[in-house]
């Protein structure tokens, strides 16, 4: 009988898998659908989605996961940040942005990987190879058109908003994107070296 840690995450992270696939097939099955559509049609399911994601920084801290605490917080905090407090609260910038659609079918795409692998891999289950490579080789273009867009749409907030706390706030933000967005990439990149290349020497032994 799986233990109910196992049966949880698995739980979890089908249920995100899932969500992120929906948003991800609904931009890829009408690509020409106008930004302002996307937006009415996937702003409400991508904050929530996102909004759940929450739960990992607890995940991280009680050792359900691996993950590392500070790596994880960083990369949900900025997340949230920007469905909320950019997306939601500027829909006059997001909304006719096609940078708005853009970073979602970036997120959705390497989301909907990223919780696949995870929903097996907390099941125990043999990971396949075509899906261990989707996910840590997928962000090598998935992440510079994301972190791009999510960039310029808080920029772009930046702009139209009126309260100097925010636009403090907003300047404050864009001006981590420097060092983090290296920070990310690096780690991913160690990621992606240490799990493939174990992944290979695996295969070599057996």
């Amino acid at each position: 009988m799986p233990s109910l840690r196992t049966t949880y995450l698995v739980t979890y992270n089908t249920i995100n898998a899932l969500l992120w696939l929906y948003i991800f097939s609904s931009i890829a099955l009408f690509p020409f659908q106008s930004p302002q559509t996307t937006y009415a049609t996937l702003e409400p399911w991508t904050r929530w989605t996102q909004t759940i994601a929450i739960l990992e920084i607890l995940h991280a801290k009680l050792g359900l996961t691996r993950s590392p605490i500070f790596t994880t917080f960083t990369q949900i905090f900025a997340r949230s940040v920007q469905v909320w407090a950019i997306n939601y609260a500027y829909p006059e910038t997001s909304s006719p942005s096609p940078a708005y659609k853009y970073m979602l079918l970036a997120w959705s795409f390497a989301d909907a990987i990223r919780y696949s692998y995870f929903a097996v891999l907390s099941a125990g289950a043999p990971v396949p190879s075509f899906l261990r490579w989707l996910r840590y080789s997928l962000f090598l273009i998935l992440y510079p058109i994301g972190i791009g867009s999510e960039w310029w749409l808080m920029f772009q907030a930046l702009r139209v908003t009126n309260s100097l706390p925010v636009q403090l706030l907003f300047v404050f933000f864009l001006g981590l994107y420097g060092p983090g967005s290296p920070m990310m990439y690096s780690y991913m990149v160690k990621q992606r070296q240490k799990t493939l290349a174990g992944g290979k020497e695996r295969k070599e032994k057996k």
